[in-house]
């Protein structure tokens, strides 16, 4: 069979990918942050963990799993059909609009404390200046609920926005395995990170949920009430 044959080719990237979910995810969850905590310091986890976990995240994606998938199989990466080319250029205008939706989410959420990058110089600047009073900071999805702008659409416009830049990417075997593995991350990522934003949150998250879809505007849609 065509599915039995595909798994027993790409079982590498199939078990790097469901390893890097379950580590990526776990890691970002307050249940290991607070352990990390307790065996490092709370002033390594405010202002250090976030960006490494970052960098661990970008290079195990990019520097792990995508040379696993797509180098053991280059001949896969031919495209599978030929778009039309109305189909084409519809593709290519949401390819286009996926990257801007990135963007603008990136943006909004404050892509330097998305990064840690923030975390990481206040903490350089408490070490330094260690009689220094630093205010703390008010964190995105941890202190601070966004959901204006883009939050006020979509709750996952970040998740969104990668599942449709992979959608609209070249239909070869090997992107269309990985928009199946990516897909099976997204809902399953999502899915935690709403318990945890429910744990944090509370009541104001399950309001922001009935109002606003998870990944695409409702039809109906009511303001969102700071």
């Amino acid at each position: 069979m065509q599915v039995l044959a595909i798994l027993s080719d790409y079982w590498a990237s199939f078990c790097a990918f469901a390893l890097f979910g379950v580590l990526h995810s776990v890691c970002a969850q307050e249940p290991f942050k607070d352990t990390l905590a307790r065996w490092i310091s709370q002033f390594f986890v405010d202002h250090y963990w976030r960006s490494i976990y970052n960098a661990l995240s970008f290079a195990g994606l990019y520097y792990w799993i995508a040379v696993l998938h797509w180098g053991q199989h280059p001949d896969d990466n031919v495209w599978l059909i030929d778009y039309p080319q109305p189909l084409w250029r519809a593709l290519v205008i949401l390819h286009l609009f996926s990257i801007a939706l990135a963007y603008v989410s990136f943006i909004q959420s404050d892509y330097l404390e998305f990064l840690g990058f923030k975390q990481l110089w206040q903490g350089i600047r408490r070490l330094s200046r260690p009689k220094t009073s630093t205010e703390g900071l008010d964190l995105f999805g941890t202190q601070r609920l966004e959901i204006k702008g883009i939050y006020g659409w979509v709750r996952h416009p970040m998740l969104l926005a990668g599942f449709l830049f992979l959608a609209t990417s070249g239909p070869s075997q090997n992107n269309l395995i990985f928009l199946f593995m990516y897909t099976t991350y997204m809902l399953i990522g999502a899915y935690y990170e709403e318990r945890r934003l429910i744990r944090i949150f509370g009541e104001q998250y399950v309001e922001y949920r009935r109002q606003v879809g998870a990944f695409f505007p409702r039809l109906r849609r009511t303001p969102v009430n700071a």
